[in-house]
């Protein structure tokens, strides 16, 4: 039996393949207690350093469960599993922070003393939860503050000593939610909620054949393919020779939906150009390339053969759907991209700025190929929920962007041969509408005969 002292949680590393567990070599998102998020690639013996807030072994973490809190309690990074710490309720008093003096006399301990703490507290000699207690009890207008400034203390001292993080699981909210707030412009502003309404207008569902124009750095390609969950086709056209989804890699997507993603540059859309040809080299030419070199020659050939594949199944057409969020004019693409879907499919332009969605939707509106053109903003609004203090945040984006939505329709002539008239109802309608005299003329009469001589 192994030695249960060389992992440090106290968790079953034999649990259900089924429930959500942090694997190696993946991404994983580290909540700290200060509110920043850390992205970071789980490779096996390393260690991750979280900054002020210590640093712990990758391989105490790998197998772990996603979602529990961990203490990092010594300075061989071992971590532990901890409660996840809630706020209270808290009680009003009548105590007020009127003759509450903010001075540097206020705190007994001194700026060496507090230093010397916080290093005990590193090298784990003392527990974080012990010099936040210090720091209270030598605090000497503490027991005069009221509960709630008392509670926001405690607060502010465990987000700035405790070294207690939460691994999260990279999913498309939390994603979205970590660039939205540390790069939105790698994400074009695409907000969260937006992106939701992207994915409804557009009717993302398996088994859907996409197309899709993205240069959000690949996360309403990510947004597709997660929902498809690697059942259908998305054909993503990017600009350059190369995509730049970085956000694909993030997701830890399996191959069953990485391979339901086919790219295809901007520069190879053009039906009258010929495919690529590759040229393949003998095997002598072969056995004289180096390692690197016939890595380098077996990634060019597949990629070639991927842009092949992947114009092939774009003049197919027959796509569900078209997605756009592009740096040039959203009219252009819908010109481009629209003779490829099938008939009474969506159409979806998302843009920060809403001046470069108008002259698309007064194009649409004046084609007899689309219907339903709208431009429409999303509006959210974050809420501080607190025991008794629930309340809007002070600070929130001004706007998540604007949908540009339509529906692609096949122009045919009437036919009214096609028109299917229901004759029985007609009568109906006759039989209703007929006068009781006409009824009574129509009934049938007794007639008597005279008798003849």
């Amino acid at each position: 039996m192994a030695d249960s002292s060389q992992h440090s949680p106290a968790i079953k590393k034999d649990m259900d393949d089924d429930f959500p567990h942090v694997v190696k070599n993946q991404y994983v998102l580290i909540h700290m207690p200060s509110g920043n998020t850390k992205m970071i690639n789980l490779h096996p013996d390393t260690k991750i350093s979280l900054g002020k807030f210590g640093t712990f072994q990758s391989n105490n973490l790998i197998d772990q469960p996603y979602g529990l809190s961990y203490e990092i309690y010594d300075k061989d990074g071992h971590i532990r599993p901890v409660k996840n710490f809630s706020l209270e309720a808290v009680e009003e008093t009548a105590a007020n922070n009127q003759n509450i003096t903010d001075a540097a006399n206020i705190q007994a301990l001194s700026h060496e003393q507090v230093e010397k703490l916080k290093t005990e507290s590193h090298s784990g000699k003392l527990d974080s939860q012990q010099l936040i207690e210090h720091l209270m009890n030598s605090h000497s207008a503490f027991d005069k503050k009221t509960e709630y400034s008392k509670h926001k203390y405690i607060q502010r001292k465990k987000k700035k000593f405790l070294k207690v993080f939460t691994p999260v699981r990279p999913t498309l909210y939390s994603i979205t939610d970590y660039f939205y707030s540390k790069n939105p412009d790698k994400i074009n502003f695409l907000r969260v909620d937006t992106l939701s309404q992207l994915l409804s207008k557009a009717n993302v569902r398996a088994h859907s054949k996409l197309l899709i124009v993205d240069d959000t750095q690949g996360l309403i390609v990510a947004a597709a393919a997660e929902r498809m969950g690697g059942h259908g086709t998305i054909v993503a056209v990017h600009d350059g020779d190369n995509n730049n989804y970085d956000i694909l890699r993030y997701l830890n997507f399996t191959k069953d939906v990485a391979n339901t993603i086919h790219t295809l540059p901007l520069a190879r859309i053009n039906p009258d150009d010929p495919d690529e040809q590759w040229v393949d080299k003998s095997d002598e030419e072969l056995k004289t390339m180096s390692q690197d070199n016939l890595r380098l020659f077996e990634r060019k050939k597949k990629a070639l053969l991927a842009r092949n594949t992947s114009r092939k199944l774009l003049f197919e057409g027959n796509f569900d759907g078209l997605l756009v969020s592009s740096p040039y004019t959203t009219e252009s693409i819908i010109q481009k991209f629209a003779p490829y879907l099938s008939g009474s499919r969506p159409i979806v332009a998302y843009s920060y700025a809403k001046e470069s969605l108008l002259s698309a939707a007064d194009y649409m509106r004046q084609s007899a190929d689309f219907i339903e053109s709208n431009v429409t903003e999303s509006f959210l609004r974050r809420y501080q929920v607190l025991p008794g203090r629930t309340h809007p945040e002070m600070t929130m984006s001004a706007s998540g962007g604007y949908l540009l939505s339509g529906i692609k329709v096949i122009d045919c002539e009437f036919d009214p041969n096609l028109v299917v008239r229901d004759e029985s109802s007609r009568r109906t309608k006759k039989r209703k509408n007929d006068s009781p005299a006409q009824s009574d003329s129509n009934a049938d009469t007794p007639t008597t005969s005279t008798p003849t001589s």
